[in-house]
This record gives C-alpha cells, sequence and structure tokens, in this order.
C-alpha cells in the first residue's frame, strides 16, 4: 500500500512537469516551489501510510493477545469447572458418610434404650429381692447332685448374661460416641467443602465475565472469532496432518478390504469344498441305490425262475400221477398231454409278461429315482452394501441446535450459519469417536475453543468429524481411535453459551466451514 501510494505520488508530479500542462508560464523558481510541495505531500502521504501500518500491526497484536487470555481463561474455566467436579464429588461423599453416621447413631440408641430397659428391670428384680442373690440357699435347696449341677450353671448363665449386657451397653456407649464425633467432622468438613465449591463458583462467574467482556471487545472491533480457526501456518500443518491422516486411514481400509476379500475367497473355496462333497455324496448314494435296485431285480428274476421251476416240476409230478392213475388210452394221455402242456405254455406266457411288466415298472421307478437324485439347488446370499457412513451418536445428550445455515447466533445475535448439530450435557459429557479413524487435530481452534477432529474412511469414502467446545481431550494428533471410543469431555471453551457439544461432519476431509453438511443424514 505505501509503494502504491509512493508511486502515485511520483506520478502526480510528472504530470504537473508535463508540456502541454498550463504551467508554461510559471518561472523556474515556482516549478521548484511546486515541485517542492509535492515532495513534502509525498513525505506526509508515506508518513500516514507507515503510521496506518503501524496501527494495523498493533490492532493485530492486540487481538493476538485477547484470542491469547481468551484461550488462557478457556483454560482456567476447565480447570475451575474440573475442580468443581472434583469438588462435587466430595461434598457427594461426605454427605453420603453423615447419612451413614446418622442411620449407625439412630440405630444405637435404639439398642442403648433397649438395654436400659433391661439393666433397669434387673435392678428392680435385685431390689425387690433384697439387692443380693443368696447362693447360699439355691445350692442348700438342691433335692439331688444333678439338680445341684444344674443350679450352679444356672447361677454362672445369669452372672455371664449380666456381664455380656454390661459389655454391649459400654461397646454401645462408646459407638454413639464416637459416630457422633465423627459426625461432626463430617459436617464441619461438609460446611468448609461447601465454601469452597461456592468459591470456585464465583471464579467461574468472574472468569466468564471477563471471556465475555473480551468477546464483546473483538466484536466491536469487528473481529469474528469463529471466523479464525488457525492462523496460516496452524492450518497448513494441520492440512499436512489431515492428509497424513487420510493416507494412513486409507492404507487401514485397504488392509481390511483386503482381509475381508482373502476371508471371502476362502469361504468361497470352503463352499465349493462342501458342495463337491455333497455331489459326490449324491453319486455314491445313486451308486448305491442303482446296485441295490439291481441286486433287488437280480433276486426278484431268482425268485420267479425258482417258482417257475417249482411250478413246472409240480406239472410233471401231477402229470406223472395222472398217467399212473387213469392209464388210459394213448389219444386220451396225448390229449390230457396236449391240454397240460397249453395249460403251461399259457401260465409261463402270463408269468412272464407278470414278470416284464414288473421290470418295467421298477426300470421307470429307478429313472425317476435317479433323476430326483441327480437334482441339487444351491443359492449365495450377497452381503448387503451400504450407501453412506452411519457414525456412532458422539454424545447421549438432547439435540439442543441442529445444522442451519440461517440460525440466529446466541451471543453475536446476527444470522450466522450453524455447521453442525449441538448435544447438551443432561446425558452425561462423555464425547465418542463417530467412528474408527486417526486424529487429525487435538488443540485450541478460536471460537470452537478445544476441538479435535478425526479423519475417517469409510466405504473408501474419507470423512473428518469435528467435536468443539471441550473441557478436556484424552487423544493427540496421530492417535489412532476406534468406534465409540471416549475421546474428550464435553465444555464451553471457545465462543459458547454452557456446556455441550458442537459436532460437525466434513465429506472429504475439512476444508472449512464450507465443507460442513448436516451431520443428521449420518447419524442413527
Amino acid at each position: 500500500m505505501m509503494i502504491r501510494k509512493t508511486l502515485l505520488g511520483f506520478s502526480a508530479g510528472l504530470l504537473l512537469l508535463s508540456p502541454g500542462v498550463a504551467f508554461a508560464d510559471n518561472t523556474g523558481d515556482e516549478l521548484e516551489e511546486q515541485i517542492e510541495e509535492y515532495r513534502e505531500q509525498q513525505q506526509d502521504t508515506e508518513q500516514e501510510a507507515e503510521q496506518t501500518e503501524e496501527e494495523l500491526d498493533e490492532v493485530e497484536r492486540e487481538i493476538g493477545e485477547v484470542q491469547t487470555e481468551i484461550r488462557d481463561l478457556d483454560e482456567q474455566m476447565s480447570e475451575t469447572s474440573g475442580q468443581m467436579n472434583d469438588k462435587q464429588s466430595e461434598i457427594d461423599t461426605t454427605t453420603e458418610r453423615t447419612e451413614d453416621l446418622r442411620e449407625e447413631i439412630e440405630e444405637t440408641e435404639i439398642r442403648i434404650d433397649e438395654r436400659d430397659d433391661v439393666l433397669k428391670e434387673r435392678v428392680r428384680s435385685m431390689h425387690q429381692s433384697g439387692g443380693s442373690v443368696r447362693y447360699i440357699e439355691v445350692i442348700l435347696g438342691a433335692q439331688s447332685f444333678g439338680d445341684l449341677l444344674e443350679r450352679v450353671s444356672t447361677l454362672h448363665n445369669i452372672a455371664s448374661q449380666d456381664r455380656e449386657i454390661l459389655d454391649e451397653h459400654i461397646a454401645d456407649m462408646e459407638t454413639l460416641e464416637r459416630a457422633t464425633a465423627e459426625l461432626e467432622e463430617q459436617l464441619e468438613t461438609l460446611e468448609t467443602q461447601m465454601a469452597e465449591l461456592q468459591s470456585l463458583q464465583a471464579s467461574l462467574e468472574t472468569q466468564t465475565a471477563e471471556k465475555d467482556s473480551l468477546l464483546e471487545e473483538l466484536a466491536e472491533r469487528g473481529f469474528v472469532l469463529e471466523d479464525s480457526l488457525f492462523t496460516l501456518e496452524e492450518e497448513t500443518e494441520f492440512l499436512a496432518a489431515q492428509e497424513a491422516a487420510a493416507e494412513q486411514e486409507l492404507a487401514e481400509w485397504e488392509e481390511e478390504q483386503r482381509r475381508i476379500e482373502e476371508e471371502r475367497r476362502l469361504e468361497e473355496e470352503r463352499l465349493a469344498r462342501e458342495e463337491e462333497e455333497r455331489r459326490q455324496r449324491e453319486e455314491e448314494e445313486r451308486q448305491r441305490a442303482a446296485e441295490e435296485q439291481r441286486q433287488a431285480e437280480e433276486e426278484e428274476e431268482a425268485e420267479r425262475q425258482r417258482e417257475q421251476e417249482r411250478r413246472e416240476e409240480e406239472e410233471r409230478q401231477q402229470q406223472e400221477e395222472e398217467e399212473e392213475e387213469t392209464q388210459i388210452a394213448s389219444s386220451g394221455s396225448e390229449s390230457s398231454s396236449s391240454s397240460s402242456g397249453s395249460s403251461s405254455s399259457s401260465s409261463s406266457s402270463g408269468s412272464s409278461d407278470s414278470s416284464g411288466s414288473s421290470s418295467s415298472s421298477e426300470s421307470s421307478s429307478n429313472s425317476s429315482s435317479g433323476s430326483d437324485s441327480s437334482e441339487s439347488t444351491s443359492s449365495e446370499e450377497a452381503a448387503p452394501s451400504s450407501g453412506s457412513a452411519t457414525f456412532h451418536r458422539p454424545a447421549d445428550g438432547r439435540v439442543t441446535s441442529g445444522f442451519n445455515p440461517n440460525r440466529r447466533h446466541p451471543v453475536h445475535g446476527d444470522v450466522r450459519p450453524h455447521r453442525g448439530i449441538d448435544y447438551g450435557s443432561d446425558g452425561g459429557t462423555n464425547i465418542y469417536a463417530a467412528e474408527s479413524g486417526t486424529v487429525s487435530s487435538a488443540g485450541w481452534m478460536g471460537g470452537y475453543g478445544n476441538t479435535v477432529v478425526v479423519t475417517h474412511v469409510v466405504n473408501g469414502q474419507t470423512y473428518a468429524t469435528l467435536y468443539a467446545h471441550l473441557a478436556s481431550m484424552n487423544v493427540s494428533a496421530g492417535d489412532r481411535v476406534g468406534r465409540g471410543e471416549v475421546i474428550a469431555t464435553m465444555g464451553t471453551t471457545g465462543v459458547s453459551t454452557g456446556v455441550h457439544l458442537h459436532f460437525e461432519v466434513h465429506p472429504g476431509g475439512y476444508a472449512g466451514g464450507s465443507s460442513a453438511v448436516n451431520p443428521a443424514s449420518y447419524l442413527p
């Protein structure tokens, strides 16, 4: 800017000295005075430019100091919040102990009151009997030696019970005294802890007020902290870290794909082996069934032949008997033999036809059985393909503010795009990694405060998820995290009105606010 103004000054001077300009009538002295005047104007302009540049440097320096103060306050507020949580835990423990002591004191007092009644009754009884037990009368009054032993044992038991009652009474009194003293100490501790908690709350309120004042100061100067997440150097480092994280995630994803492909290949080989074994078993079963069928047919044919031979033998024997009995003339014998031969031929023919029909039927059945056994079916289900990524819910609380390009800013009051989803702390303050990945950045990011950015590769697609306004971070840049792993604690660092999580999704990687999309379509 200063160089440009200097050149403009020289240009103006040269124009005034150029021929044709309305200075032709001026003397040399007047021109020298005019040139000197231009030189003085040029020097004034240069001085103003230098002053302006110095003022800008001063403003930038002051803004940087304010940002540093805000960052320091965020760290102090996070530390104070942690101390308040610890102190609240101490108060809860102390309160629980005081309740236990009150119950113990109440139970002890009840036992003491009950034992007081027993002891009073015992004293009253002894007073009525003259104040002492007449052991001689008890012993001399025994009717037998066994009665004497029983009376002595009874006296001993009475004395032991009295001693036990007194010992228990003394122990309970000591317990009551100790519990009462401890309760008083616990109540004093509780009072101290409550005072410390109030002091921490006051410190947090003071820190919050200082932070709000600094944010207002930046707003009055027209500086938007949310728009200054990185310096140029930090942005360069972040982009390099994000690229390295994406390459690491891609390598992990490719290795996982190779592993899945190898498992799929092995599974296909296993299924092919099982299918071949099944086919072989079916073929062996078919051959075995065919062999059994052939053997059955051979046995049936042999049985048929035996039956035929038996019938022929019976017919022969019958014919011989008829010849012996009748002793008929040769014509009659020939007629009978012819008739018998005709009957035998007819019977043989019928048996042959029946056998053929049976064989044909069995052959048809065997063919049908072979056809059925040769049929086989196989089915293979394809693995479902997922279109877009489905991330793990990053927090347990309810959604307090959704993705909205036209949201009115809760701090500044003007309309600014809200490029993520906010979760409240009503479900707890744990922050979970939306998917397995590599941490690209974990640190302070201007208006986002403490922020973690994680790079993922899902189904070959790169994503970056951003978690802002954190109280504390459990991870560092370069760490590998798993899906659902606790990576941070919810807070209110940066430009924030309360404890919450601001969550963003950036397909293709983080490239500023413009790369953010609505996370709702990626969440269950």
